[in-house]
């Protein structure tokens, strides 16, 4: 068995710049605010700008500065974003866009800054309230195709995780504590910018989070059995970046070159998702953080710990075809390479500092079924490389806190 060193992607951010127009338009490397800024043109109107206390403080000098050569009139700010968002940043945002009659909206944040802009977008949008978007009526809103004039979303990520800046979905805490999933391609921002000196103020923490789950994402999108053939080769591309971006900018949190490259892998990964979406991980992921006060990459990572072996045990081949086509094994026996690659990842997640296990949940057989009930909900948890059935996955559940 052969295990080389280095994983070799065949794309890097670092010294470049560029712009694409799939999905959406999408600016990155120096000066990607100002470049969207001028393409969005008369798009951009009556702009409300969606963000938090610390991520417009990273970002509001450039931010203003490029909207300032562009529209003739001040921007509303919304600052009021928190991590994790419920309704209520939702209505507040909504209602401040309503009242001074916003035809676009900025999403300067992250994960949850972009996901409370999606769904206020939607809202804006479909001249529905955020509870009516949950109804029959509102997610056929949702379904539909986009129309010319659907408001605008701009989004600038100010970290590198979720990838909500280019996938479809937006996940907001109802007030049962559950997470609602709200996947449109109509909400997708049509417009990005990558800029990322906005990530360099994040703290390790922040940033070895945000990383670890857009490893998660673009690896869940390459294994699962979706048969979308861009949605793979995207996946693939931005695991490499991902699993090569993550330990580089932990160990050199000022090199804006890593910055530039997890920024890319996690929005390469968040196109992966928005095609082929994930698997039983982050399906399982979900329902577990409404029992647990903790942030989104301390439950995925032991909740990967567990799933993923589990599904290698009887199903490892895409596994080992990650591991193979990054240089992370070159042996024949697909589980040998299988749980070389779960290794890696674990490791980084060692290197991120998240643990690979629980240490004060606890579950009984009802939680574990009650869970598992949820899981079996998500979409992602039929396209699982081995289906699980609602007693494995509650079994998978307890065996998390054993």
């Amino acid at each position: 068995m052969e295990k080389k060193e280095e994983i070799n992607p065949s794309y890097t951010a670092r010294s470049l710049s560029g712009a694409i127009s799939w999905p959406g338009d999408c600016y990155w490397g120096k000066a990607a605010v100002s470049r969207a800024v001028k393409a969005a043109g008369k798009r951009l109107r009556h702009p409300l700008i969606i963000t938090d206390s610390a991520a417009w403080g990273a970002s509001a000098a450039v931010v203003t500065h490029a909207l300032a050569a562009t529209l003739d009139h001040k921007c509303q700010i919304f600052d009021g974003v928190v991590p994790n968002p419920s309704l209520g940043p939702v209505k507040a945002a909504l209602q401040m866009a309503r009242d001074s009659a916003c035809e676009s909206i900025i999403a300067v944040g992250g994960g949850s800054v972009i996901d409370v802009a999606k769904v206020v977008l939607g809202c804006l949008s479909s001249g529905l309230q955020p509870e009516e978007l949950a109804t029959p009526s509102g997610q056929a809103w949702l379904d539909a195709a986009t129309e010319p004039d659907d408001f605008l979303l701009f989004a600038i990520p100010t970290t590198s995780g979720t990838g909500s800046e280019s996938s479809s979905a937006a996940l907001i805490q109802g007030e049962d504590g559950r997470k609602h999933l709200y996947r449109s391609l109509r909400t997708r921002p049509a417009l990005v910018a990558l800029q990322p000196e906005f990530t360099l103020s994040l703290p390790f923490s922040a940033t070895a989070q945000g990383g670890f789950d857009a490893v998660l994402h673009a690896l869940g999108a390459w294994v699962n059995t979706d048969p979308s053939p861009i949605g793979k080769a995207v996946a693939l591309q931005a695991l490499g970046i991902c699993m090569q971006a993550l330990p580089a900018v932990l160990d050199k949190p000022d090199s804006l070159s890593a910055r530039a490259d997890m920024q890319m892998g996690a929005y390469l990964a968040g196109v992966a998702i928005g095609i082929s979406k994930v698997d039983a991980v982050h399906a399982m992921c979900t329902p577990l953080e409404s029992r647990v006060k903790m942030r989104h990459a301390e439950v995925l990572a032991p909740v990967f710990r567990v799933v993923s072996r589990f599904t290698v045990q009887t199903h490892a081949h895409e596994y080992a075809n990650a591991a193979r086509q990054l240089n992370i094994a070159s042996t024949c026996n697909d589980h040998e390479a299988a749980l070389l690659l779960i290794g890696q990842v674990e490791q980084l997640a060692r290197h991120a500092c998240i643990s690979l296990c629980f240490t004060n949940l606890c579950l009984t057989e009802q939680d574990a079924d009650l869970l598992a009930e949820l899981a079996l909900q998500s979409a992602s948890m039929p396209i699982n490389p081995r289906p699980l059935t609602h007693q494995q996955i509650s079994s998978l559940y307890l065996q998390m806190v054993a």
